[in-house]
């Protein structure tokens, strides 16, 4: 069985293309699972329609509590074997889970990572622990998101996303599933559709809740002093480009709370010499690293020359 978990958020005007595209898969044996987060229009009227025609769907609600909390509450309902995430506002191809099936079984891989935007798989490629661990700290072929990952099941075993960050909180949860995974395999066929909902955190209007994935890679960067010291200074560039990008969008909406920009800044200076010398970012980012770090008003009037 497959366990797809879905967390819902005022979707109503793209869900049931979402489940549908789920619904309608080649491969059957599915644990279609949909958690609406206190919605405000017609989510959970939607999501109950949509689980009378389908007895593999499972639909549950909840106050509203953030994404965080509400993968977490997904985690606990799995009764599969292996699970894929996919946003309420998104869709994936009829074929997707038996695509990733059949790759999965060729050498009973951990994760099956697959193209998605903002995703660059060339090739297709089989890992180890350590080489996944590279990949996952250059972020480029295999990204902190969950959409795009085939996972075991078992892997999330005792794992919590921490509900007190509110961006990059999935970065932190696959970092989690990597430190037990044996072998890892991409593919480059693009399965999954992701749509620009400015109802979710990523596209609304900056604010602080954005800021919380320092924490995400302060503890990305400390596990991996401690466990992967051959790649702490990629891990530390790649903490101080993620911050830069931060930054970067809070110019972009005017955003002004000095306290939380000199958290970041601070970062920046600490390690952005890092991402010169890891090569891990373009030299724009680099420069504009450099910038931001030591003037956010300068780096407000510079701004259009680094998007």
């Amino acid at each position: 069985m497959v366990s797809i978990l879905v967390p819902v958020y005022n979707s109503a005007e793209y869900l049931q293309k979402c489940v549908e595209s789920l619904t309608g898969q080649t491969y059957t044996d599915l644990q279609i699972v949909l958690i609406d987060d206190g919605s405000t229009d017609e989510s959970w009227t939607i999501m109950q329609e949509l689980a009378h025609s389908d007895k593999r769907i499972e639909v549950y609600s909840q106050p509203n509590r953030g994404v965080a909390a509400t993968r977490n509450q997904l985690l606990d309902k799995i009764r599969g074997d292996f699970v894929l995430f996919v946003d309420s506002d998104d869709w994936i191809d009829h074929n997707t889970i038996e695509i990733l099936l059949n790759k999965q079984r060729e050498n009973d891989f951990d994760i099956v990572g697959f193209q998605m935007k903002g995703v660059l798989i060339k090739d297709e490629n089989y890992y180890n622990q350590e080489q996944i661990i590279k990949l996952f700290l250059e972020h480029i072929v295999f990204t902190g998101s969950l959409c795009n990952k085939f996972i075991k099941s078992q892997l999330f075993t005792g794992l919590r996303i921490d509900e007190n960050v509110s961006y990059g909180e999935d970065a932190l949860l696959v970092w989690q599933v990597i430190q037990h995974v044996k072998r890892v395999a991409t593919i480059k066929t693009q399965l999954y559709y992701y749509r620009i909902n400015k109802q979710s955190l990523s596209h609304q209007k900056f604010n602080g809740r954005k800021c919380t994935a320092y924490t995400s890679w302060e503890r990305i960067c400390s596990d991996t002093d401690c466990t992967w010291p051959q790649y702490s200074d990629l891990a530390h560039a790649r903490f101080a480009c993620e911050m830069t990008k931060i930054l970067r969008d809070a110019i972009i909406c005017g955003y002004n709370n000095k306290a939380s920009i000199m958290v970041l800044q601070d970062e920046i200076r600490r390690d952005g010499h890092l991402i010169y010398k890891t090569r891990v970012s373009s030299f724009k980012m680099q420069l504009f690293a450099w910038i931001v770090s030591h003037s956010y008003s300068a780096a407000k009037y510079l701004r259009r020359y680094f998007h």
